[in-house]
């Protein structure tokens, strides 16, 4: 009985061994490595063994592939292939497509992804709230929603915050501030963008702010402790009051965006939006929200900040600026 336990063993041993062993890389240094080709994307070939776990090697380091199973393969031309792969002449590989009569060859350096993921969206949610009962009576809350989709050649981008609050059964802040984006990316670094942005006071007699834009951006830095990008571009703004009349005007939008990684898990973030007045040069407005987080673990986190939206020419009777501090709850998804 020990004999047949040993046999069904190495029986076993063997079947997993061979179902690793099915595809094979081959390397500009003479070696092969042998597991299940799961991806390539960004010039990195992901092939997970069955001795070393997940190994990442540099494409341009490859000089054949052999897969056992069907891999979906893009080229650079956004053409898609789908079958096994087989090795071809120097510098190139076969894509044996079902239907097709003859294995389709490519240039390795024309392929741009092995098994690429579909393009969703990403984002994050964020609460905070007070609530006070007894000699004084308040309810405030500030929620925050965040959704980008982003691909090789551009990015789209929502964004809303939205701030109640009341005292004694009396509202005491309520604004909202909302912004669709979307990005065509000219190089990995230069883009263009076009943005609608949609602001809402009612404690600054703003039933309705309109800004609408378009520019050019820059990202001067992106690394893994780092992204820095700076845009600007013309924008023409539409609002509408209670207590005075409504009015419209061309200006401009500067904005820069900055995230950074700091010691023990932090994360810094700041977005600042300036807005200068084409029609009233002492007419301008900034938008800056700073917040400071760290991971909890799971998709949540916990991040404080502070929201400053400044006017420096506001509605009469009315002050120059508004801060709003944080501390909540977020979740990314």
């Amino acid at each position: 009985m020990r004999i047949l336990w040993v046999w069904v063993g190495v029986a076993a041993l063997g079947m997993v061994a061979g179902s690793w062993a099915d595809d094979q890389v081959k390397l500009k240094n003479g070696d092969t490595i042998s597991g299940k080709v799961l991806s390539l994307a960004n010039g990195k070939l992901v092939i997970e063994t069955p001795y070393a776990g997940k190994v990442t090697i540099d494409f341009g380091q490859v000089v054949s592939v052999k897969t056992d199973a069907p891999v979906k393969v893009t080229l650079a031309t956004g053409e898609v292939l789908e079958g096994k792969i087989v090795p071809g002449a120097d510098g190139r590989l076969k894509v044996e497509t079902s239907g097709a009569a003859a294995p389709v060859e490519v240039e390795l350096g024309k392929i741009k992804y092995f098994n690429q993921p579909p393009t969703q969206w990403h984002g994050n949610l964020t609460a905070s709230g007070k609530v006070t009962e007894g000699n004084t009576r308040t309810k405030a809350f500030l929620v925050s929603a965040e959704g980008t989709r982003e691909t090789e050649q551009d990015l789209f981008l929502l964004r809303a915050v939205f701030h109640y609050g009341e005292q004694a059964g009396v509202l005491t802040e309520r604004n909202t501030y909302g912004i669709g984006k979307y990005q065509y990316k000219f190089t990995p670094a230069l883009y263009g963008y076009i943005s609608e942005e949609l602001i809402s006071d009612t404690f600054k007699d703003i039933g309705l702010e309109s800004i609408t834009s378009v520019g050019l951006g820059y990202e001067i830095v992106k690394e893994s402790w780092m992204d820095w990008s700076a845009e600007a571009g013309l924008a023409y703004f539409s609002l509408t009051h209670k207590l005075i009349a409504d009015d419209s005007y061309l200006g401009a939008r500067l904005a820069t965006k900055v995230r950074l990684a700091l010691p023990l898990g932090f994360e810094f973030k700041d977005i600042f939006i300036f807005y200068p007045d084409f029609k009233d040069s002492h007419a301008w407005q900034l938008r800056n929200e700073a917040t400071l987080g760290t991971a909890l673990g799971g998709g949540w986190n916990l991040l404080g900040g502070c929201i400053t939206e400044y006017n420096h020419r506001p509605v009469p009777g009315f002050k120059t600026t508004d801060d709003t501090y944080f501390l909540g709850l977020g979740y990314t998804f």
